[in-house]
């Protein structure tokens, strides 16, 4: 041991002696001090702190896991390439003092690294709006994502410089950092045939998470337990990896006792690496499981033979105004009395009021509920069956449900919620103690008629054979909706779509339906809406929504269509996408970012437009850009329709005859041209076939209505 310590002291004082090993040091207080910086002086955030943070700090991991694994290999080999550990190994030092001295200079080295960087998390994160729980479990995630890869790395550096007895050893480490990291680095949750998602989880850290591992108002929790398990199986798998390097390093030197104890010691480590990390392949396994199994319940092949059927199969998966059709039942009121459980279970107690709108009398009535959750009891003052098959409930009634009827119906249902997307790295419904997410989408609470909660189709080149989005669920009718939530655990704060009346109680009628989401956020209002966010973000996300307001304000004086929702959620980039294509009617939902007015405007208009979003007919674009171009404008001023259509869509050659027709009504003064583009869009909202949109005619027709 004593020799062991003279090696680490004198390791030491040459690494203090290398002025070159402080730079790595020095360039992460720079690289952390220009993010933090550049975050505060901004007057409005519209990103968290620990949003920016983790976003630098994947970036700043990966260069100081390739600088410590070279300067691992640096270590283990530079005595041996001035001949000075020949020299050495004539006195009486032992293998093990000689190499683990070494490397645990080195691992103090990283450990400076990771030091640095929590402190400058530590510190940042006082001024964040978090609790001092989160505040102690983000800078843990850091900790144990930083030592364990860099004490990996560490060990995997010294072992192939003892392999490899030339200046090749040095690439082993990139070489590693590249194929670990390769498939994970930038996935988006759809991995091809040739990328099995599991072996994502082969990385020196845990980098199983799409974008970063901060999901706004849910934090770093998702992750933060399945990190733990992966990296202690890495800390265990590093000692391993030093331990067979003591069994390979300089063997005729190696004394009875390390013969003995060697063998030993690497079998206590790589038994429990092999149970840790067979229980975090588990785990993964279990999400990619239930997200495999659910899509194979939808999936849809494509049964043409032509190329022309091909791609119109193709573009339908994205044309989301498809997926609901109408139905003639409403569902007029819905109660709820719901109890949240542990470990993602469910149980509700639910009154329906369910009305026939249309004009025949019928016996069977259907509902929407997701597969996992299953009826316990089912009545009606009316008799009635009922009985389910995947997500569909079917109510058969003795006596005939006449047009104009209503009846009241009492479900009782309980079950599992938990749901996963993205090759199950996100969880797309959840209750756990510290978050809650339940959205409309996940089938929570009961939904007349038959509705595909995903859509979902056969795809050759991903890896689980298809692909998958939520359904885009829209209501005929608004609902009364009243719901009281009680928590057995779940301490956090909740919203829902309607307002609350008293705590856990809430009531109001909504069109779009029920998204409820507990965790560390506030509510405000943005005039009449009710805006849900992240504290840091609420005034950067009022800013947007003022103008969002504003466009929404003209559409609805302009067009005649609402527009303005009554809630907004504002989401972590992956349950915004979940989502965006979904919410409608007094729904909305943003992300964490700025929004020019441009953006705003297109967003808006494909609200209006989504029918025609696939639509190869010009004059159709053209009607679409001068609409956004109108929105936009009234957002702040902008150039003249045409100058703005030259100089953003125009290509050489292409005919604007069209686009000199609407700027002649331009010339004619902004409301003229207001009112063209407002008949030039109903015309095309009648329109049953929309590729047959033709704007010289339309334009004919208002010129001869506004002649009357």
């Amino acid at each position: 041991m004593n020799l062991m310590i003279s090696v680490f002291r004198n390791e030491g004082l040459l690494l203090l002696r290398n002025k070159f090993l402080a730079i790595p040091l020095l360039v992460n207080m720079l690289y952390w001090g220009y993010s933090i910086v550049s975050y505060e002086i901004q007057p409005i955030h519209y990103e968290e702190r620990a949003v920016v943070f983790y976003k630098s700090f994947i970036w700043a991991l990966l260069i100081n896991l390739l600088i410590v694994g070279l300067i691992a290999v640096y270590m283990a080999s530079k005595d041996r390439e001035n001949e000075f550990e020949q020299l050495v190994l004539t006195y009486d030092v032992k293998n093990v003092d000689w190499v683990v001295g070494k490397w645990m200079i080195t691992q103090l080295y990283g450990l400076c690294i990771t030091v640095m960087t929590i402190v400058v998390q530590a510190i940042w994160f006082m001024s964040a709006s978090m609790t001092i729980g989160d505040w102690f479990k983000n800078i843990v995630y850091v900790f144990i994502q930083m030592e364990g890869a860099f004490l990996l790395l560490i060990s995997i550096g010294f072992l192939f410089a003892t392999l490899i007895k030339s200046m090749f050893a040095y690439l082993v480490i990139p070489a590693i950092l590249v194929l670990s990291l390769m498939f994970p680095f930038d996935y988006v949750g759809k991995a091809y045939i040739w990328d099995n998602p599991k072996f994502h989880l082969f990385t020196p850290f845990d980098y199983m998470f799409i974008g970063s591992p901060y999901e706004g108002i849910w934090g770093i929790h998702h992750v933060l337990k399945s990190s733990i398990l992966h990296q202690s199986a890495i800390v265990l798998l590093g000692i391993a990896v030093i331990v067979v390097t003591l069994l390979l390093f300089r063997r005729y030197r190696r004394s009875n006792k390390e013969k003995k104890m060697i063998p030993i010691i690497l079998t206590i480590f790589i038994i429990p690496t092999i149970v840790l990390s067979g229980m975090r392949f588990m785990q993964y396994e279990q999400a990619l499981k239930q997200y495999v199994t659910t899509g194979q319940q939808y999936v849809e092949s494509f049964k043409g033979d032509d190329d022309e059927s091909y791609n119109k199969w193709m573009n339908s998966y994205y044309e989301y105004n498809k997926d609901d059709q109408p139905y003639e039942f409403s569902m007029e009121k819905t109660n709820l009395s719901v109890e949240l459980q542990a470990n993602d279970q469910i149980n509700v107690q639910s009154t329906l009021t369910i009305q026939n709108n249309g004009n025949e009398a019928v016996n069977d009535v259907f509902l929407t509920l997701y597969h996992g959750l299953k009826i316990k009891e089912c009545t009606s003052a009316k008799s009635v069956t009922c009985s389910q098959d995947k997500d569909f409930i079917t109510l058969h009634f003795d006596q005939m449900i006449q047009p104009g009827e209503e009846f009241d119906l009492n479900v009782h249902y309980q079950g599992k919620i938990l749901q996963y997307r993205d090759d199950g790295y996100i969880e797309q419904a959840f209750i756990k103690n510290q978050r809650i997410y339940l959205p409309k989408e996940a089938g929570w609470y009961p939904l007349i008629g038959k509705r595909p909660l995903v859509i979902t189709r056969e795809h050759n080149n991903l890896y689980a054979q298809f692909e998958f989005r939520n359904a885009r669920l829209v209501e005929d009718f608004p609902t009364e909706f009243t719901v009281n939530i009680t928590r057995e655990n779940q301490k956090v704060p909740l919203a829902l779509t309607i307002p609350e009346i008293s705590e856990d109680t809430f009531q109001g009628t909504s069109q779009y339906g029920l998204s409820l989401l507990g965790g560390n956020f506030k509510e405000e209002k943005v005039g009449h809406i009710r805006v849900v966010a992240h504290p840091e973000v609420i005034k950067g996300a009022t800013e947007v929504i003022e103008r969002y307001q504003k466009a929404w304000s003209f559409m609805e004086d302009w067009l005649g269509v609402p527009m303005s929702p009554s809630v907004i959620y504002i989401l972590s980039d992956n349950y915004y996408y979940l989502t965006q294509f979904s919410a409608n009617h007094d729904f909305f939902v943003l992300k964490n970012e700025y929004k020019d007015d441009f953006e705003i405007a297109y967003e808006l208009k494909n609200e209006l437009t989504r029918e025609g979003l696939f639509d190869n007919n010009q004059d159709f674009h053209i009607l679409s850009d001068a609409m956004v171009w109108m929105i936009a404008n009234h957002l702040q001023e902008q150039v003249s329709f045409a100058e703005w259509y030259k100089s953003n869509w125009w290509v050489e050659g292409e005919d604007l005859t069209v686009v000199n027709l609407l700027q002649s009504y331009e010339k004619k003064g902004s409301e003229k041209f207001k009112d063209v583009l407002k008949y030039l869009f109903h015309y095309w909202t009648e329109l049953d076939n929309k590729q047959d949109f033709d704007m010289e005619s339309a334009l004919k027709q208002y010129e001869g209505e506004s002649r009357r």
